[in-house]
Protein backbone atom coordinates (compact mmCIF):
# COMPACT_ATOMS: atom_id res chain seq x y z
CA UNK A 1 0.00 0.00 0.00
CA UNK A 2 1.49 3.31 -1.20
CA UNK A 3 1.19 5.98 1.92
CA UNK A 4 1.21 9.73 0.55
CA UNK A 5 2.61 12.64 2.91
CA UNK A 6 0.60 15.80 2.94
CA UNK A 7 4.00 17.72 3.15
CA UNK A 8 5.29 19.26 0.32
CA UNK A 9 8.61 18.46 -0.33
CA UNK A 10 10.95 22.14 0.16
CA UNK A 11 11.94 22.89 -2.92
CA UNK A 12 15.97 23.03 -3.91
CA UNK A 13 15.55 27.04 -4.52
CA UNK A 14 14.07 27.65 -1.15
CA UNK A 15 17.02 25.92 0.88
CA UNK A 16 19.27 27.88 -1.51
CA UNK A 17 17.91 31.28 -0.62
CA UNK A 18 18.12 30.41 3.40
CA UNK A 19 21.87 29.73 2.56
CA UNK A 20 22.43 32.59 0.98
CA UNK A 21 20.59 34.94 3.38
CA UNK A 22 22.72 33.19 6.54
CA UNK A 23 25.58 34.26 5.23
CA UNK A 24 24.40 37.50 4.60
CA UNK A 25 23.69 37.60 7.97
CA UNK A 26 26.86 36.27 8.93
CA UNK A 27 28.92 38.82 6.87
CA UNK A 28 27.22 41.75 8.49
CA UNK A 29 27.69 40.22 12.18
CA UNK A 30 31.75 39.78 10.88
CA UNK A 31 31.93 43.59 9.40
CA UNK A 32 29.95 45.00 12.47
CA UNK A 33 32.57 42.91 14.62
CA UNK A 34 35.65 44.19 12.56
CA UNK A 35 34.18 47.60 12.06
CA UNK A 36 33.80 48.15 16.35
CA UNK A 37 37.19 46.48 16.52
CA UNK A 38 38.48 48.92 14.71
CA UNK A 39 36.84 51.62 16.66
CA UNK A 40 38.39 50.28 19.76
CA UNK A 41 41.92 49.96 19.14
CA UNK A 42 41.56 53.66 17.35
CA UNK A 43 40.17 54.74 21.06
CA UNK A 44 42.95 52.93 22.38
CA UNK A 45 45.59 54.14 20.06
CA UNK A 46 44.21 58.05 20.88
CA UNK A 47 44.24 56.80 24.24
CA UNK A 48 47.67 56.15 24.19
CA UNK A 49 48.83 58.90 22.20
CA UNK A 50 47.11 61.27 24.59
CA UNK A 51 48.78 59.97 27.55
CA UNK A 52 52.34 60.25 26.12
CA UNK A 53 51.88 63.62 25.31
CA UNK A 54 51.38 64.21 28.20
CA UNK A 55 53.61 62.73 30.41
CA UNK A 56 56.36 64.29 28.10
CA UNK A 57 55.06 67.71 28.64
CA UNK A 58 55.18 67.14 32.10
CA UNK A 59 58.86 65.82 32.09
CA UNK A 60 59.32 69.00 29.29
CA UNK A 61 57.97 71.86 31.66
CA UNK A 62 60.09 70.35 34.81
CA UNK A 63 63.20 69.94 32.83
CA UNK A 64 62.51 73.63 31.69
CA UNK A 65 61.79 74.45 35.38
CA UNK A 66 65.10 72.62 36.27
CA UNK A 67 66.57 74.37 33.76
CA UNK A 68 65.82 77.39 34.76
CA UNK A 69 66.86 77.32 38.43
CA UNK A 70 70.50 76.11 37.06
CA UNK A 71 71.02 78.95 34.59
CA UNK A 72 69.59 81.39 37.39
CA UNK A 73 71.75 79.90 39.88
CA UNK A 74 75.06 79.60 37.40
CA UNK A 75 77.83 81.00 36.63
CA UNK A 76 78.44 82.43 32.84
CA UNK A 77 81.55 81.57 30.80
CA UNK A 78 82.24 82.62 27.40
CA UNK A 79 80.70 79.63 25.76
CA UNK A 80 78.81 78.08 28.78
CA UNK A 81 76.91 78.35 32.11
CA UNK A 82 78.87 76.42 34.73
CA UNK A 83 76.24 74.70 37.12
CA UNK A 84 76.55 75.58 40.73
CA UNK A 85 73.51 73.50 41.80
CA UNK A 86 70.86 71.50 39.69
CA UNK A 87 73.89 69.65 38.77
CA UNK A 88 72.48 66.33 40.60
CA UNK A 89 69.07 67.17 38.95
CA UNK A 90 70.27 67.59 35.30
CA UNK A 91 73.00 64.99 34.94
CA UNK A 92 75.34 67.53 33.67
CA UNK A 93 78.39 70.33 35.35
CA UNK A 94 77.82 72.98 32.42
CA UNK A 95 74.97 73.89 29.89
CA UNK A 96 76.72 75.02 26.27
CA UNK A 97 75.82 78.00 25.29
CA UNK A 98 75.72 77.12 21.71
CA UNK A 99 72.29 75.15 20.63
CA UNK A 100 74.73 72.33 21.34
CA UNK A 101 71.79 69.05 22.25
CA UNK A 102 72.50 67.52 25.79
CA UNK A 103 70.38 64.78 27.12
CA UNK A 104 68.28 64.52 30.66
CA UNK A 105 66.74 61.62 31.88
CA UNK A 106 66.86 59.45 28.78
CA UNK A 107 64.17 60.80 26.52
CA UNK A 108 64.94 64.65 27.56
CA UNK A 109 66.83 67.11 24.91
CA UNK A 110 68.12 70.36 26.42
CA UNK A 111 69.57 73.67 24.26
CA UNK A 112 70.62 76.15 25.24
CA UNK A 113 71.58 79.21 22.38
CA UNK A 114 73.42 82.39 23.27
CA UNK A 115 72.09 85.53 21.31
CA UNK A 116 75.76 87.04 20.74
CA UNK A 117 75.91 83.98 19.09
CA UNK A 118 73.05 84.45 16.66
CA UNK A 119 72.08 87.21 13.99
CA UNK A 120 69.49 89.25 15.41
CA UNK A 121 66.53 90.73 13.33
CA UNK A 122 66.43 93.10 15.98
CA UNK A 123 69.97 94.28 16.31
CA UNK A 124 69.97 95.90 12.49
CA UNK A 125 73.30 94.50 11.75
CA UNK A 126 72.24 94.72 7.93
CA UNK A 127 76.05 93.65 6.68
CA UNK A 128 75.93 90.46 8.64
CA UNK A 129 72.40 89.28 7.34
CA UNK A 130 73.84 90.74 4.07
CA UNK A 131 76.56 88.05 4.20
CA UNK A 132 74.29 85.61 5.26
CA UNK A 133 71.96 85.87 2.75
CA UNK A 134 74.87 86.08 -0.17
CA UNK A 135 76.27 82.98 1.49
CA UNK A 136 72.95 80.91 1.48
CA UNK A 137 72.91 81.42 -2.66
CA UNK A 138 70.45 84.23 -2.50
CA UNK A 139 72.59 86.13 -4.62
CA UNK A 140 73.75 90.05 -5.16
CA UNK A 141 70.10 90.95 -6.43
CA UNK A 142 68.40 88.72 -4.60
CA UNK A 143 70.18 90.04 -1.32
CA UNK A 144 69.60 93.82 -2.23
CA UNK A 145 65.44 92.57 -2.67
CA UNK A 146 65.20 91.16 0.66
CA UNK A 147 67.48 93.43 2.62
CA UNK A 148 65.37 96.73 1.12
CA UNK A 149 61.96 94.76 1.76
CA UNK A 150 63.06 93.95 5.33
CA UNK A 151 63.69 97.30 6.26
CA UNK A 152 60.64 98.43 4.46
CA UNK A 153 58.64 95.92 6.78
CA UNK A 154 59.67 97.19 10.15
CA UNK A 155 59.86 100.63 8.86
CA UNK A 156 57.14 103.40 9.10
CA UNK A 157 55.12 104.91 6.52
CA UNK A 158 54.16 103.71 2.89
CA UNK A 159 57.48 104.88 0.97
CA UNK A 160 59.17 101.76 -0.40
CA UNK A 161 62.93 101.65 -0.69
CA UNK A 162 64.26 101.20 -4.84
CA UNK A 163 64.18 97.23 -4.09
CA UNK A 164 62.01 97.04 -1.28
CA UNK A 165 57.90 96.31 -1.12
CA UNK A 166 54.97 98.04 0.71
CA UNK A 167 51.51 97.30 1.15
CA UNK A 168 51.08 97.99 -2.85
CA UNK A 169 53.26 95.29 -3.51
CA UNK A 170 52.19 92.64 -1.51
CA UNK A 171 48.56 93.40 -2.26
CA UNK A 172 49.21 93.22 -6.16
CA UNK A 173 50.88 89.75 -5.47
CA UNK A 174 47.63 88.44 -3.72
CA UNK A 175 49.45 88.13 -0.50
CA UNK A 176 47.37 87.98 2.60
CA UNK A 177 49.17 90.13 4.52
CA UNK A 178 50.92 93.34 3.85
CA UNK A 179 54.11 95.08 5.74
CA UNK A 180 54.35 95.24 9.13
CA UNK A 181 55.66 98.86 9.56
CA UNK A 182 56.69 98.10 13.20
CA UNK A 183 59.35 95.16 14.19
CA UNK A 184 59.24 91.97 14.07
CA UNK A 185 56.98 90.21 16.69
CA UNK A 186 58.19 86.32 15.36
CA UNK A 187 60.99 85.46 13.27
CA UNK A 188 58.95 83.44 10.97
CA UNK A 189 57.62 87.04 9.85
CA UNK A 190 60.95 86.92 7.72
CA UNK A 191 59.69 84.47 5.32
CA UNK A 192 57.11 86.81 4.41
CA UNK A 193 59.08 89.42 2.73
CA UNK A 194 59.59 89.84 -0.88
CA UNK A 195 62.49 87.85 -1.96
CA UNK A 196 62.59 85.56 0.71
CA UNK A 197 61.46 81.60 -0.21
CA UNK A 198 60.81 78.44 1.98
CA UNK A 199 63.76 76.84 0.99
CA UNK A 200 66.05 79.93 1.78
CA UNK A 201 64.22 80.57 5.05
CA UNK A 202 65.19 77.06 6.07
CA UNK A 203 68.75 77.34 5.65
CA UNK A 204 69.49 80.88 7.12
CA UNK A 205 66.63 80.33 10.18
CA UNK A 206 68.74 78.16 12.70
CA UNK A 207 71.36 81.81 12.35
CA UNK A 208 68.55 84.25 13.44
CA UNK A 209 66.82 85.50 16.43
CA UNK A 210 64.10 88.00 17.50
CA UNK A 211 66.06 88.05 20.83
CA UNK A 212 68.62 91.59 21.71
CA UNK A 213 71.96 90.99 21.46
CA UNK A 214 74.49 92.71 23.69
CA UNK A 215 77.48 92.32 20.80
CA UNK A 216 79.03 88.88 19.31
CA UNK A 217 80.52 85.82 21.38
CA UNK A 218 82.15 83.93 18.25
CA UNK A 219 82.42 81.27 21.27
CA UNK A 220 78.50 80.89 20.64
CA UNK A 221 78.14 81.11 17.02
CA UNK A 222 78.05 78.30 14.34
CA UNK A 223 80.13 78.33 11.20
CA UNK A 224 77.43 80.36 8.95
CA UNK A 225 77.38 82.86 11.98
CA UNK A 226 81.20 82.96 11.94
CA UNK A 227 81.11 83.18 8.34
CA UNK A 228 78.72 86.49 8.07
CA UNK A 229 79.59 88.42 11.11
CA UNK A 230 83.36 87.76 10.55
CA UNK A 231 83.32 87.72 6.53
CA UNK A 232 85.39 84.77 6.49
CA UNK A 233 85.54 81.42 4.76
CA UNK A 234 83.87 77.93 6.29
CA UNK A 235 87.51 76.71 6.35
CA UNK A 236 88.47 79.40 8.61
CA UNK A 237 85.41 79.02 10.78
CA UNK A 238 85.93 75.75 10.68
CA UNK A 239 89.59 76.70 12.47
CA UNK A 240 88.41 78.95 14.38
CA UNK A 241 85.81 76.35 16.08
CA UNK A 242 88.84 74.15 16.75
CA UNK A 243 90.57 76.60 18.62
CA UNK A 244 87.13 77.34 20.16
CA UNK A 245 86.59 73.77 21.29
CA UNK A 246 89.96 74.19 23.36
CA UNK A 247 89.81 77.72 24.52
CA UNK A 248 87.36 80.85 24.26
CA UNK A 249 88.45 83.25 22.41
CA UNK A 250 88.67 86.68 23.96
CA UNK A 251 90.24 89.19 21.93
CA UNK A 252 90.17 90.72 18.91
CA UNK A 253 93.78 89.95 18.33
CA UNK A 254 93.02 86.01 19.00
CA UNK A 255 90.47 86.24 16.11
CA UNK A 256 93.32 88.39 14.02
CA UNK A 257 96.07 85.51 14.75
CA UNK A 258 93.13 82.73 14.25
CA UNK A 259 91.41 84.02 11.08
CA UNK A 260 92.80 87.36 10.29
CA UNK A 261 89.82 89.48 10.57
CA UNK A 262 88.26 91.24 13.86
CA UNK A 263 85.02 91.84 15.45
CA UNK A 264 85.46 95.24 14.80
CA UNK A 265 84.77 96.65 18.32
CA UNK A 266 80.72 96.99 17.64
CA UNK A 267 80.09 95.50 20.51
CA UNK A 268 81.54 97.92 22.45
CA UNK A 269 82.89 96.25 25.48
CA UNK A 270 80.48 93.48 25.38
CA UNK A 271 81.85 91.10 22.64
CA UNK A 272 83.13 87.30 23.42
CA UNK A 273 81.04 86.91 26.07
CA UNK A 274 77.30 85.59 26.11
CA UNK A 275 74.29 87.94 26.73
CA UNK A 276 71.26 87.63 29.16
CA UNK A 277 69.16 86.81 26.29
CA UNK A 278 68.89 83.00 25.49
CA UNK A 279 66.93 80.37 23.41
CA UNK A 280 66.29 77.58 25.46
CA UNK A 281 64.78 74.42 23.13
CA UNK A 282 63.56 71.28 24.66
CA UNK A 283 62.19 68.40 22.99
CA UNK A 284 60.50 65.61 24.82
CA UNK A 285 59.62 61.98 23.44
CA UNK A 286 62.04 59.05 22.23
CA UNK A 287 62.84 58.18 19.30
CA UNK A 288 60.42 61.06 17.89
CA UNK A 289 60.04 64.12 19.91
CA UNK A 290 56.01 63.79 21.51
CA UNK A 291 56.32 67.86 23.23
CA UNK A 292 58.51 70.47 22.61
CA UNK A 293 59.27 73.76 24.11
CA UNK A 294 61.15 76.94 22.69
CA UNK A 295 61.69 79.93 24.63
CA UNK A 296 63.24 83.35 24.78
CA UNK A 297 64.07 84.34 28.24
CA UNK A 298 65.97 87.22 29.86
CA UNK A 299 67.85 86.30 32.36
CA UNK A 300 67.98 90.08 34.23
CA UNK A 301 66.56 90.32 37.33
CA UNK A 302 64.42 92.97 38.48
CA UNK A 303 62.52 93.49 41.97
CA UNK A 304 59.34 91.70 40.92
CA UNK A 305 61.05 88.56 38.84
CA UNK A 306 63.89 86.89 38.75
CA UNK A 307 64.09 86.56 35.06
CA UNK A 308 61.47 87.23 31.80
CA UNK A 309 59.89 85.18 29.00
CA UNK A 310 59.71 87.06 26.27
CA UNK A 311 57.96 84.31 23.89
CA UNK A 312 56.41 81.12 24.25
CA UNK A 313 56.06 78.38 21.83
CA UNK A 314 54.87 74.60 22.59
CA UNK A 315 53.39 71.81 20.91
Amino acid sequence: MTTYSNTPALRPSIRGSATILALMITGVVITVGIGFNWIVKEHLKAADGMKRKSEAMVKAVSAYDTLIYGILAGKPAPKEIVLNTAEDLLGVKSIPLNGDGISVGGDIELKVQDSNGMISLGGYNIAALQRLLRNAGAGEGGTAIIIDSYLDWIGKGNLSRINGAKQAYYTAEGKPYTARTYPMQYKEEFSFVRGMDSELYKKISPCLTLLPTTGFNPNTASDDVLMAYLNISRDSARRLQTFISQTPVSSNSTLLNIVNNSIGGEGEGMDFFPSKFLEITIKAGKPEPVYSLKVGIDTRSNPTYPYSVIYWQNG
